[in-house]
């Protein structure tokens, strides 16, 4: 018999091998985005201003459920070491002026792709009455779950109502500005049918009040802040190996000229994928070859802060 937790499971491996794309349906915002009462979106991007996580002034609220079918609001960690997973945190709020009941919270973690969820790992139900609103925050003991991470390993922690009671409202996660803009908080939009980021998705980026707190090796428990942008780096390509295009992630801490190219394994150019001046933070960039043939290719970024390169495998 196939428990909740297995067919979870046999969901997210359907549905993400299925539909985890790069969708062209037009982003909801950020006018579709809801400022939270009291809090202070920022005007625009300030590109001396780094990332601010969790201030303690929330600026916008993601209600679930909500107009566009989304689920699984999440964030995207790293471990700093080899370590085990002890619990999570979320700042949760109600749609402002519902007074409806409380659900329970479905709680998951799963493996990355890189930028997205992958296998779902475990879950479970935090009952509703263990739901705390902000400014107070829920902690959920994640110990029992028995996972583990090597250095480095990416995994995500998200969340979704689990509605049983026809009473029950909405519930919130709240989050911070991501500037420059972040694309590690993430979505499974219904409606579109794809995983994405909140920043592709909404057209800004922002930080999920989401946690993971891990305990190392040595005994020490550590609580993980979302991935935050590096100085500079390139993720990707998603997927590996591709057919018929590549996506690719560019962090940049300072703006500055960039050039994005690909080359066959003899060393010669066979596309100039993109370059040209790019803002700091994250920067999605699609490469969809024209005419090239199934094999290997690396793919090089330059910059004035050096030289990064990785290997993109074409499947035709």
């Amino acid at each position: 018999m196939l428990n909740r937790k297995t067919l979870m499971g046999m969901f997210f491996l359907v549905t993400f091998s299925a539909s985890a794309c790069w969708c062209n349906y037009i982003p909801k915002g950020p006018q579709a985005l809801r400022p939270h009462p009291g809090g202070t979106p920022v005007e625009g991007i300030d590109q001396e201003t780094w990332l601010i996580y969790d201030d303690g002034t929330p600026a916008y609220y993601f209600p679930i459920p909500d107009q566009y079918d989304d689920h699984y609001f999440n964030v995207r960690f790293t471990a700093p070491a080899p370590c085990s997973l002890l619990a999570a945190e979320f700042v949760f709020d109600q749609v402002p002026g519902d007074t409806s009941s409380l659900p329970d919270v479905h709680v998951l973690v799963w493996s990355s792709t890189g930028l997205y969820p992958d296998l779902l790992l475990d879950s479970l139900i935090l009952d509703d009455d263990e739901v705390l609103l902000y400014p107070d925050s829920t902690l959920v003991p994640l110990d029992a779950m028995n996972l583990y991470f090597i250095q480095s390993a990416k995994f995500h922690i998200g969340w979704e109502p689990d509605s049983t009671d026809s009473t029950d409202g909405p519930l919130a996660i709240l989050a911070d500005d991501g500037i420059p803009a972040t694309n590690y908080s993430g979505e499974w939009w219904g409606e579109a049918g794809s995983w994405g980021t909140i920043q592709t998705n909404w057209g800004l980026g922002v930080n999920f009040f989401i946690r993971a707190q891990v305990e190392l090796y040595s005994g020490e428990k550590v609580w993980l802040e979302p991935d935050m942008p590096s100085d500079f780096s390139l993720e990707g390509p998603f997927p590996n190996p591709f057919n018929p295009e590549a996506n690719f992630v560019i962090h940049l801490r300072n703006p500055q000229e960039i050039r994005l190219e690909a080359y066959d394994l003899t060393g010669q150019l066979v596309e100039e994928i993109t370059g040209g001046a790019f803002p700091a933070g994250q920067s999605l960039v699609t490469w969809r070859p024209p005419g090239l043939s199934s094999g290997t290719y690396l793919v090089v970024l330059k910059s004035e802060s050096g030289t990064i390169s990785t290997k993109a495998v074409l499947i035709k």
